[in-house]
């Protein structure tokens, strides 16, 4: 398994369309490519991003497969215009032995 971590800042007076985006176009969309949220944080005070949401992906492969795919093109180019910092990482787990 990895985890991928998708952070941004939503733009002044555009809070309300970025969450929408997320919620009814992104979210519903990343699931049926084989990614799900498993949580999202929203920072109210401090220098990291305003949102910070992750969740798992079986492998390094399929987490190519979906972030490098021309339909995450699209829905990302469709968060980039809503959203300052848009940043996605891949961070596999350290073993746990």
């Amino acid at each position: 398994m990895v985890k991928v971590l998708i952070s941004y800042d939503m733009q002044q007076g555009k809070e309300q369309e970025c969450q929408d985006y997320l919620v009814n176009k992104m979210a519903p969309a990343l699931a049926r490519m084989g990614f799900q949220f498993s949580d999202v944080w929203y920072t109210i005070w401090g220098g990291s991003p305003e949102i910070l949401g992750g969740g798992e992906v079986e492998s390094l492969e399929k987490a190519r497969s979906i972030f490098e795919s021309s339909h995450w093109e699209k829905l990302a180019a469709g968060m980039e215009q809503i959203t300052e910092n848009f940043k996605v990482r891949v961070v596999q787990p350290r073993d746990e032995a």
